[in-house]
């Protein structure tokens, strides 16, 4: 038995939690990805246009904002039996205040005015349970609106579901792009996948009106988990766990490997305009 059949069958007992954990560091690489691709972009566009070059970031995640916006409004539209009603959309604002930070040398360094993401506003009932669901629900959207868009991206830049297997066993290869799949749509996907899914994070403002929803909810799985242990059914979750999370992996792989290529894309501009 060689080195290399020991080793998988020591990992073996492990390859559940290690394939769940993988989620959390991935999804800590991405983080810091793309704020790593962010600092580049503020420097591009701090070096091209001063202050005003700091707003470019925001505006390349325009598409990524409007989803944003809109899955908050869909979610809305949803409970407007139950009394909900859209009173203003606005998908882009200025804030009038300037943001003052201390700079290296301990001087106070004025910002420019920040490019605030947009806003839903809506009027509900007060005290019924279905509003608590109904801000929670819609609080969270965007995550649910960024993760269809990307599945649907995904697919349109490749031509495969994100749930795909796309080894080649044959050519003992991954496939990026389905045969005979047009190459024009790796134009557009991989940047729309960029800016919905910096988007699809709900803000701390969105986390505050969900957080007695997601309270509840994470209550619920709670209990749902205690009566699985003990009906003893923990194998069956720990396999459709290990099952869902290597799907995210692999959705977060795919990010990681995006923000890489944009990255040095970013960086090979810095270096050329700004020496």
């Amino acid at each position: 038995m060689d080195q290399e059949t020991q080793l998988m069958e020591q990992i073996a007992p492990y390859q559940p939690l290690l394939i769940i954990a993988g989620v959390l560091v991935l999804f800590i690489l991405l983080r810091v990805s793309r704020k790593a691709l962010r600092r580049r972009v503020d420097t591009l566009g701090y070096h091209l246009l001063r202050e005003r070059g700091l707003l470019i970031w925001f505006w390349l995640n325009a598409p990524g904002v409007i989803l944003h916006e809109l899955s908050h409004a869909v979610a809305i539209l949803l409970f407007a039996p139950f009394g909900f009603r859209i009173t203003s959309i606005t998908l882009f604002r200025i804030k009038p205040v300037p943001q003052h930070n201390l700079g290296s040398d301990g001087r106070i360094v004025r910002r420019p005015q920040s490019l605030q993401l947009g806003e839903v506003q809506y009027v509900r009932p007060q005290g019924r349970l279905m509003s608590y669901v109904g801000d929670g629900l819609s609080g969270i959207a965007p995550l649910f609106g960024g993760i269809a868009a990307f599945i649907f991206l995904y697919w349109a830049g490749t031509g495969f579901n994100l749930w795909d297997v796309t080894f080649d066993q044959l050519h003992q290869q991954f496939q990026i792009l389905r045969p005979a799949w047009p190459l024009w749509t790796l134009i557009f996907a991989p940047y729309l996948i960029l800016t919905v899914t910096s988007e699809l994070w709900p803000s701390s403002q969105d986390w505050h009106g969900a957080r007695w929803f997601v309270c509840g909810l994470l209550l619920v799985i709670a209990l749902a988990l205690a009566a699985v242990w003990y009906m003893h059914e923990f194998p069956t979750l720990v396999l459709l766990a290990t099952s869902i999370a290597s799907h995210v992996d692999f959705a977060l792989l795919i990010l990681l490997a995006l923000d890489i290529v944009f990255i040095v894309i970013a960086e090979g501009m810095v270096r050329l305009f700004c020496g």
